[in-house]
């Protein structure tokens, strides 16, 4: 093979694995410290209407979040809040 011939579909897949792969070594899930401090993400210890902590994808019982730092209230609300589905 010259370098001005065209690729085999080996080299072709074999490039596209190597990319696929160097991209995927930059995403890892976030650690403690790669939160979002709570000012950032506005939280506040109070439901925001029916809004709250309790009821978001992102909580994590009894006092975690998966994306902002530091114990949260179950009751409490952030500018993230995302409701569960069926959530009341």
């Amino acid at each position: 093979m010259t370098d001005n011939g065209p690729l085999s579909r080996r080299a072709l897949l074999g490039g596209t694995a190597l990319v696929l792969g160097a991209a995927t070594v930059g995403a890892r899930p976030a650690a403690a410290d790669e939160k979002i401090p709570q000012a950032e993400a506005k939280y506040q210890n109070m439901p925001k209407g029916q809004q709250r902590c309790e009821i978001c994808l992102q909580f994590e019982p009894p006092h975690t979040c998966k994306i902002v730092q530091g114990q949260i209230n179950p009751k409490g609300w952030c500018q993230y809040f995302a409701a569960r589905e069926n959530a009341h």
